[in-house]
């Protein structure tokens, strides 16, 4: 058997609660009141924004990448202005040394 955990305090002490519109299974904590899903979408998110930087380095066209990506053109905007700001900070501090 399979004993699920929260993901804030580790506690066995969860029970079902609802679903979200995705269809994801919700839970309550009992141990520290935690309410949410018990898997995050970082890694989902984290792979979608290097696709996305892939495709810019390639040339490809934000509505290329919006129509293969299935992201909004204006989430595929926000996800290169924050690459490009943190290339920006990487390249100041490696010049300054």
């Amino acid at each position: 058997m399979v004993t699920i955990t929260c993901r804030h305090c580790d506690s066995p002490n969860i029970i079902k609660n609802g679903r979200t519109k995705s269809g994801q299974q919700k839970y309550y904590c009992k141990a520290c009141s935690f309410y949410g899903t018990l898997d995050t979408k970082d890694e989902e998110r984290s792979e979608k924004k290097q696709l996305v930087e892939k495709l810019h380095r390639e040339r490809v066209s934000q509505r290329g990448i919006a129509r293969i990506t299935g992201l909004s053109r204006n989430t595929i905007v926000k996800i290169l202005k924050q690459s490009h700001s943190t290339q920006a900070v990487k390249d100041e501090h490696s010049g300054a040394s």
